[in-house]
């Protein structure tokens, strides 16, 4: 379990997706992390506050257990995907029990909502042989209006002299989506329909099924790079329940409002590159670069970048970079003109129109009680190219305790 596979793992700061990723084990039987993140929109948008608590135990020579605990809240205001008006449209949302949204003031267009999640992931990691391990991954999580289970499966097999490593991952999902009154509205379905009372069906499912190969190299003594590919399909309810679209004259003025529609499949795939080098002076610079394409006409580049700044007494600064662009998926619609047939697939979700994004922060870490003690504090914009909300600015904060146990 201390083999070249483990130290890339480290030093590429956990390559793989959570669920499939490669087991670090170290000098300790027992190593603890918790972490408190705070994720805070401006305008007094979406803020969420998220706890996460992570033990990895070492169980003999050839096993690893994981166990991971998620529980965070999210409240705010959100963009329903409606264009600005004084209209009042009733939609339910999780905070409102099924009796109907509180809109945000003066904005019907943005939705408050109150909600809350915990979620669970458990790994176990097994040395089969000196250069064979295997990944099992399960996870679930449950909101008010959302549940998932998930599962996978990740091999990885080294060469003799541990240069290269190879990985190949399976996993797969189950998903419940609904509104908190129980149902899913019928897509496409007018706000307004019978006097305020929309058709409305049962919980909508989703399935997902996904795949990994990539591809680990040690350069030299100080760089290590991987490659990953990875592909994923979705199956069934994908149509966010709660988002709305507008139908407007051509003075841009709202004259109806329906409830989104999107495909019920989407086939999803990306390639991932990372470089890692230590430089002469043994600070460690990270590098990656992701391209992401979808059968939704959605593709995206990101470009990430971390320099880790090593400074005395075991601290170290890191300062991070990350550029994002992606564009618009091709049923994206800022708002449907009056008068003209419906389409069968509409959403004027922010998430899914043209956007350019930028964060820029730093991570600090010093040793502390016996263990490591990290902060990060990261600034996020986001521009978008039609939606009705066109830029979106949040802070992140991040505090983390690590320690390891004999």
């Amino acid at each position: 379990m201390k083999s070249i596979r483990n130290k890339l793992a480290v030093a590429t700061c956990t390559l793989l997706s959570q669920g499939a990723q490669q087991a670090i084990a170290t000098e300790s039987s027992w190593t603890t992390d918790t972490s408190y993140l705070l994720y805070s929109e401006a305008d007094d948008r979406v803020t969420v506050n998220k706890i996460i608590t992570r033990a990895d135990v070492t169980l003999g020579d050839n096993d690893q257990l994981s166990l991971e605990a998620v529980y965070d809240t999210v409240t705010g205001a959100t963009p329903t995907g409606a264009v600005k008006s004084f209209n009042t449209v009733s939609v339910t949302t999780p905070s409102s029990g099924g009796n109907g949204f509180k809109t945000a003031s003066g904005s019907p267009d943005l939705v408050q909502f109150d909600d809350t999640r915990l979620g669970v992931n458990v790994g176990w990691a097994h040395d089969y042989s000196r250069t064979l391990t295997v990944n099992y991954g399960a996870s679930v999580s449950v909101e008010r209006d959302y549940e998932a289970y998930g599962g996978s499966l990740t091999i990885n097999k080294e060469t003799d002299d541990r240069s290269l490593t190879f990985t190949a991952g399976i996993g797969g999902s189950y998903d419940t989506i609904f509104q908190s009154s129980g149902g899913t509205p019928k897509p496409m379905g007018n706000v307004e329909e019978n006097g305020g009372n929309p058709e409305f069906f049962g919980a909508g499912n989703k399935r997902g099924y996904e795949g990994m190969l990539g591809l680990s190299r040690i350069i030299n003594r100080r760089t290590v790079a991987r490659v990953n590919y990875s592909i994923k399909t979705l199956e069934g309810y994908l149509t966010d329940p709660y988002k709305l679209i507008s139908v407007t004259d051509a003075n841009g003025i709202e004259m109806e409002r329906y409830f989104e529609s999107r495909p019920d499949s989407r086939l999803r795939q990306s390639l991932y590159g990372i470089l890692v080098h230590q430089l002469d002076n043994k600070d460690v610079i990270h590098l990656s670069y992701r391209y992401y394409w979808d059968d939704w006409d959605i593709n995206s580049h990101t470009i990430d970048y971390r320099h880790r700044r090593n400074l005395d007494n075991g601290r170290y600064l890191e300062p991070h970079l990350r550029l994002y662009h992606q564009t618009a998926a091709d049923f994206f619609h800022h708002s449907l003109k009056y008068g003209e047939p419906l389409p069968q697939y509409a959403s004027a979700d922010y998430r899914l129109d043209e956007m350019s994004s930028i964060t820029l922060g730093a991570k600090y870490g010093l040793p502390a009680w016996g263990g490591m003690l990290r902060f990060r504090l990261e600034y996020l914009y986001q521009s978008f190219a039609e939606a009705e909300y066109d830029t979106n600015k949040a802070v992140i904060f991040q505090a983390s305790y690590k320690k390891e146990f004999d």
